[in-house]
């Protein structure tokens, strides 16, 4: 019997996820990479991203988590690499703030451990973090963070050892349905393949017309400080953290895993862009002025100032939480979107969620509450 061809558009986390799980499945799978592998013009760059469980954006999640932990552990397996680090997590923020009141509640429904801190003992185990007196802290120890560049290139090396073709530079003009077959334009050449995954990122509204328009990019601002300061790395207890302040804005940090230092942003922040490449310079210095304010306000022990900057994409679906599905309009075109921002650590599990589409058009009940079909669409 002949494989399953299949292609996938993007190789971001999501796409070369994808790519890993239905080669290791046997389909004949091609990767359609815009840009090259590994390019900073997305989503999926960068050294780190948070891995938690209590997950105040929505309890439904939290199956979800557990099994894409499992998961991660089976590609380090795979790979050999070292890609998520359970060091724990602290939080801070007000007892009602969405953050301290969504992670306890999602604690409550599924049993999962968080220690609560008095302001005495965060100050003595965590004394880099100056937090408010109001401030309600957590400690949840089933999190910590995802290496982020590593994991992307894992997936690649993994999907192209199990016979993956992987096509750089090579952006997908359409596809359409073509009977049999669907029918890919890369360049001048007419691809036919039997099935398609799309995780386009914030470049959806190009690759999935009506469907990708859903999706708005966001311009974010990301910020290093401390360099070569080895006293904020997770070796010496300096741990990722969450602080939701008093007026909702939401900021994250990072230990030290390279030379750059401390990694810090605003989740809270950022620009919608008309176009995934437009720059936004005057969001950015408000996004650095506004970062310094919170390590002046909120750190000690290293100095607040900004020594690097970046930008990435953020792709905001409609209410903010991820769309896994098949297309209405053809049941072999399976994809993912609205996912930057907190979609990271959910990689493997969704590239095998796509994969389960791309086979059958059926995935884990679990992923019921991400369907399309809540937006009105089927």
């Amino acid at each position: 019997m002949t494989a399953l061809s299949c292609a996938v558009i993007g190789g971001g986390v999501m796409g070369a996820a994808a790519a890993y799980a239905l080669a290791r499945r046997g389909a004949r799978v091609t990767l359609f990479e815009q840009f090259s592998f590994g390019h900073d013009r997305g989503s999926s760059h960068g050294p780190t991203r948070l891995f938690r469980t209590a997950y105040f954006e929505h309890p439904d999640y939290v199956p979800l988590l557990k099994l894409s932990a499992a998961q991660w552990r089976t590609l380090e397996r795979d790979s050999g690499e070292r890609l998520l680090d359970m060091t724990g997590v602290l939080m801070a923020g007000g007892a009602d703030t969405l953050l301290i009141a969504g992670s306890r509640q999602a604690a409550a429904d599924h049993g999962l451990a968080l220690e609560t801190l008095t302001r005495a003992e965060a100050k003595r185990r965590f004394p880099s973090l100056v937090l408010a007196a109001g401030m309600d802290v957590l400690l949840e120890p089933a999190a910590g963070f995802v290496y982020a560049d590593k994991a992307v290139a894992a997936f690649i090396a993994g999907a192209r050892m199990h016979g993956a073709v992987l096509r750089e530079n090579a952006p997908v003009r359409e596809w359409r349905d073509a009977g049999a077959h669907i029918e890919l334009a890369v360049g001048d050449e007419r691809l036919a393949f039997d099935r398609l995954v799309a995780a386009p990122g914030a470049f959806a509204a190009g690759v999935l017309g009506d469907i990708g328009a859903l999706i708005k990019p966001v311009r974010k601002a990301l910020f290093w400080t401390a360099p070569g300061d080895d006293r904020f790395s997770c070796d010496k207890g300096f741990l990722p953290f969450a602080v939701e302040e008093d007026d909702g804005r939401f900021f994250y940090g990072f230990p030290a895993v390279d030379g750059d230092g401390v990694k810090v942003g605003e989740h809270t922040g950022g620009a919608p862009v008309a176009a995934p490449g437009d720059a936004a310079p005057e969001a950015a210095a408000q996004a650095r002025a506004d970062v310094e304010a919170f390590l002046r306000r909120r750190t000690a022990g290293f100095a607040p100032s900004v020594t690097k900057e970046h930008s990435c994409l953020y792709e905001a679906s409609p209410d903010g939480h991820f769309i896994i599905d098949t297309h209405p309009e053809d049941s072999r075109v399976a994809f993912a979107l609205g996912l930057s921002g907190h979609g990271f650590k959910f990689a493997p599990l969704i590239g095998e969620a796509l994969a389960d589409l791309a086979f059958s058009g059926e995935t884990l009940r679990e992923f019921g509450f991400l369907r399309l079909g809540r937006f009105g669409a089927r």
